[in-house]
């Protein structure tokens, strides 16, 4: 918090936390909804001044998250905006207002709120689900009712009363992003599935209740849910499924001080799920390896050093950096051509940023086990990480957390005095498929970041917009986007674009 106010440059000396905590809120709130124009503060405090420049340039500072999206609406209306170049300024607004009011905004809040988050040892896979325990499943996105419910389901309070009906104790499995948020924050949560396999986990029948809240929350769960007599609770008065029980805020949030509540309620309709079920089956197939998570600018620091991952990017030991983020598409052999990028990244020396969707086949596949990805690296990782009981896949959390990600880009750029676009950084979304991964990836080719992926984005119907988006775009940004439906294509690009960079700042290549 108090890092946060003086960013903003708020007073903090001899002030209640409380007062402190207004008067952020109050910043990033007017950033969210503000009607007027006036400074984007979380852009003003929080951006590299050499692309604050670049923005003003282009005219595509926000007024506002709101204002630009209802903008937005407006000029895509019937008849309205009729200019592909000024709409592509809307666009690239629309991109900013959630790179710095929907990701850096909502991963400042919930830090302070939860906490950051430390390195975590986690069990990974569908073979760490076990039977005999009350086994919850948190999937979605927002953190505060997950939270609490976390925080019950761990208590002896909780683990007692699942003893006395039978159970081994409470078990919580994430799904998507609201289990990663929760897994290097509290112990016991499980990272089990991103949001297009959630349904294959939730066949197994080893689940008693299922936590819905917000996003990437498919319906089709519910056919499987009644296959497996699992109960499904939404959380959200904007995201319902049809048969699922709803124990959730209203939509107008006044009943926020019933949060404990809630939860209570949810925890006590998953004791009571677990004991209408027993003796239904289930089949757990027997895969499971670990991983370490948890990673953010700071414990980065703290653990290899920035001044030592410079030298080693300098001289060539590490060749790049790329953040490996984005959705599963079914579109596309499920989480192959994410899996194929990474293992091209290691065996080239590429450090991996990872988090969200993209994330849960690098886990499954043992890339954030230091123990067995090293043999899958190039000479240069292995001699870097070879004194560290740490991988070379840092898992910095949940979607929002691009943050943490820019972060250690930012951290690592500052060791040289360089412009972001300059270093060997690079950004892929190999299967992203909604308006969260274009948004995403958009925020890194605003920094001047290339990105990457395997699916082409809905744009084909006008030429100069895919042409803008694929290429034009780095006489304005200083960035483009390579599309190739097959990842080890993509890889290779992405090799050869650090390569350029590297040539262009003198370093060994």
């Amino acid at each position: 918090m108090i890092e946060v106010a003086t960013a903003f440059g708020l007073e903090t000396e001899n002030r209640e936390i409380k007062d402190i905590a207004n008067d952020v809120a109050d910043i990033l709130i007017d950033d969210l909804s503000r009607a007027m124009p006036g400074e984007y503060l979380t852009i003003k405090h929080m951006a590299p001044e050499e692309r604050q420049k670049v923005w003003a340039g282009l005219d595509i500072l926000p007024i506002s998250a709101y204002n630009e999206a209802f903008d937005t609406y407006h000029r895509t209306c019937v008849g309205t905006d009729g200019d592909w170049f000024s709409n592509m300024r809307a666009f690239l607004r629309c991109g900013l207002a959630f790179t710095f009011t929907g990701v850096v905004a909502a991963d400042i809040a919930t830090d302070i709120l939860y906490g950051e988050g430390e390195i975590r040892n986690c069990r990974v896979n569908v073979g760490a689900l076990e039977k005999n325990y009350v086994n919850i499943a948190v999937h979605g996105h927002l953190p505060m009712l997950v939270s609490k419910v976390v925080e019950l389901g761990n208590s002896e309070e909780y683990q007692q009363k699942a003893r006395e009906i039978g159970a081994k104790g409470v078990n919580f499995y994430g799904i998507c992003c609201s289990g990663l948020a929760a897994m290097y924050r509290y112990e016991n949560v499980i990272p089990l599935s991103n949001a297009v396999g959630a349904e294959l986990v939730l066949g197994t029948g080893a689940f008693d209740l299922w936590c819905a809240d917000i996003q990437d929350v498919y319906p089709a769960i519910m056919d499987v849910a009644k296959c497996t007599q699992t109960v499904v609770v939404t959380t959200s008065d904007a995201a319902r499924l049809p048969g699922s029980e709803h124990y959730a805020y209203d939509r107008f949030h006044s009943n926020m001080g019933d949060t404990e509540k809630i939860a209570r309620k949810i925890m006590d309709r998953a004791l009571q799920a677990h004991w209408e079920r027993r003796g239904l089956p289930v089949f757990i197939p027997p895969y499971e390896v670990k991983g370490k998570v948890g990673f953010n600018p700071y414990n980065v620091g703290q653990t290899f050093g920035y001044d030592k991952i410079a030298k080693a990017l300098e001289y060539g030991q590490i060749r790049g950096v790329v953040n490996i983020v984005g959705c599963s598409n079914p579109r596309v052999v499920f989480e192959k051509p994410t899996y194929e990028i990474a293992l091209e990244m290691l065996k080239n020396d590429i450090v991996i940023l990872t988090n969200g969707c993209a994330s849960f086949p690098l886990l499954k596949m043992g890339l954030c086990d230091p123990d067995s990805v090293m043999e899958k690296c190039g000479p240069g990782l292995q001699a870097f990480f070879k004194e560290t009981d740490m991988p070379p896949v840092w898992h910095v959390g949940e979607c929002v957390d691009n943050a943490k990600s820019s972060g250690i880009f930012g951290a690592i750029t500052g060791q040289f005095g360089r412009a972001l676009k300059d270093m060997p950084f690079a950004m892929s979304s190999p299967e992203w498929s909604n308006e969260e991964g274009v948004c995403a990836s958009l925020g890194f080719r605003l920094h001047g970041i290339n990105s990457y992926h395997c699916v082409e984005p809905p744009v084909q119907g006008f030429k100069k917009v895919t042409d803008f988006l694929k290429k034009d775009s780095t006489e304005y940004l200083g960035s483009v986007m390579y599309v190739h439906t097959d990842g080890k294509t993509v890889a290779a690009k992405i090799i050869e674009d650090i390569n350029a960079k590297r040539r262009a700042l003198g370093w060994k290549i």
